[in-house]
């Protein structure tokens, strides 16, 4: 299973780092679009609309809310720089409250059990990353960040993985991801740290102006908001009574269960970008 894994990641992560560097900028966001649409395909199952033809409604409804982000959202112009910061803290705020729901599963599952309201919740969840990375790879040096950002969620998923299975003790949220350890979050944080660090000292000298304090901050933000999302989904799928969300990648389960984490981290990374770098 660990070698699957590990093949299935190598590969994907290839994929991903010759899209973004040989695919011009418009069509990497409908690439991710693509992606994230894939994700939105599987969430139909978790949202309960288990009909193919409403679960191909759900994924035309993630379309249209990217299509009209698309319209309305140019990185190029004023009104859309000065929006693009309150609407991801907005955002980040809203994962922030979903920390709530996550602890205190399953008292408080009354509120998102619907079909409607996981609906919205897959929307937010699959939108809100999608439109983060979108945003990130139209800044100056869009494609390093956007590696960058892929290696910390990477990097905390590993550090956890092998830091709980060594050392795991003391569950971190037991209703929601048994598995999961605070000695594994606190493994998954630090190897972020050590790795931001280092990679810091390679950055080209438009990044000088961030400091190392900065970069632990914005490295341990998302290594942090990966989790989240993580136990999000997680929580959906135990709500739901689904293990994985799918088959589709060896090793992993569905393409979900690699997104969650990316769709929880991206808005912190994104917000990060601007109030930090390119502020």
């Amino acid at each position: 299973m660990l070698k699957k894994r590990i093949v299935t990641a190598l590969a994907m992560f290839l994929c991903f780092v010759s899209a973004i560097y040989f695919l011009p900028a418009s069509t990497l966001a409908w690439a991710f679009a693509v992606v994230a649409a894939a994700g939105a395909w599987e969430w139909g199952y978790l949202a309960g609309w288990n009909t193919p033809i409403r679960r191909v409604a759900f994924v035309g409804a993630f379309l249209c809310l990217c299509g009209a982000y698309a319209l309305a959202y140019r990185p190029d112009t004023a009104p859309a720089a000065m929006i693009i910061q309150p609407v991801l803290g907005f955002v980040c705020l809203v994962w922030l409250i979903n920390a709530l729901l996550v602890d205190n599963y399953p008292s408080m599952a009354s509120l998102w059990r619907s079909r409607i309201t996981r609906s919205l919740m897959g929307l937010f969840i699959l939108g809100s990353g999608w439109f983060s990375l979108v945003y990130v790879v139209s800044l100056p040096h869009g494609p390093l960040l956007i590696v960058l950002f892929i290696v910390t969620v990477a990097a905390a998923d590993v550090g956890a993985f092998f830091t709980g299975r060594s050392f795991g003790k003391h569950k971190l949220a037991e209703k929601v991801s048994p598995a999961k350890t605070w000695e594994g979050l606190y493994g998954g944080l630090l190897f972020v740290c050590v790795l931001a660090l280092l990679v810091w000292n390679f950055l080209p000298p438009v990044f000088a102006h961030v400091h190392h304090m900065e970069v632990l901050c914005i490295g341990a933000a998302c290594a942090g908001a990966s989790v989240l999302g993580d136990l999000t989904v997680s929580m959906v799928k135990r709500e739901s009574g689904y293990k994985d969300s799918g088959a589709l990648l060896p090793g992993h389960g569905g393409l979900l269960d690699r997104l969650d984490s990316i769709c929880g981290a991206a808005p912190f990374f994104a917000l990060s970008m601007v109030l930090v770098v390119y502020s």
